[in-house]
């Protein structure tokens, strides 16, 4: 056997791994946790179920392996939407507000769903705080980028930490009340406990 035959058997795993972590992404984002079942995944991925079961021999491995993917689409989309602040680095309501917005998307509400079941579920609570634990720096980087004008205050931490549970509380309330001008409202009102606070 040559040496590309060699790499092309190396890769075939990781590429089916990653083929099956796309297609539970893809159903979480558009069908929810209840229909992103491992037989559902299986079918839509096309593989047999030794396949599967070889990468995630349980759902809540599976479920718990998007939740890296689903850290970096959100990223990317807060990216996006931080792009286009006119001064981001000092308009701090419309830098909550981006990430507000992005916390409304379908993509964060999945991983909001995934937290949710995993109330009942050691196995799968167990490991999405693994990849939550991980993802966690990414999150901080995003959350930094978009508060840098308070990073010179002691309490920037603090502040930082209580404006995203703030914010994703905000967001998972909008789920019943689809309500985006009382989610601005809410954030503009924090936003000026925050101001007021600082200039204590």
């Amino acid at each position: 056997m040559d040496n590309q035959a060699v790499q092309r058997r190396s890769k075939q795993p990781v590429a089916m791994r990653e083929r099956l972590v796309d297609t539970a992404v893809e159903l979480l984002i558009n069908e929810g946790v209840a229909n992103t079942t491992t037989s559902a995944v299986q079918r839509r991925a096309g593989v047999s179920r030794g396949a599967l079961l070889h990468h995630f021999p349980s759902r809540a491995l599976l479920l718990a392996s998007t939740v890296e993917r689903l850290v970096q689409l959100n990223e990317q989309q807060l990216n996006e939407s931080f792009l286009h602040l006119v001064e981001p680095e000092t308009d701090v309501e419309q830098a909550l507000i981006a990430l507000s917005d992005n916390m409304a998307r379908p993509s964060y509400l999945a991983e909001m769903e995934l937290w949710v079941i995993s109330r009942n579920d050691q196995e799968l609570r167990d490991a999405l705080y693994k990849a939550e634990k991980a993802a966690r720096f990414d999150l901080d980087r995003v959350v930094g980028k978009l508060l840098s004008c308070w990073k010179d205050y002691d309490n920037y931490q603090l502040l930082a930490d209580l404006s995203v549970e703030f914010i994703r509380g905000v967001a998972f309330s909008d789920i019943l009340r689809h309500r985006p001008e009382y989610r601005y409202r809410m954030i503009s009102l924090w936003t000026d406990l925050i101001k007021g606070s600082l200039a204590q």
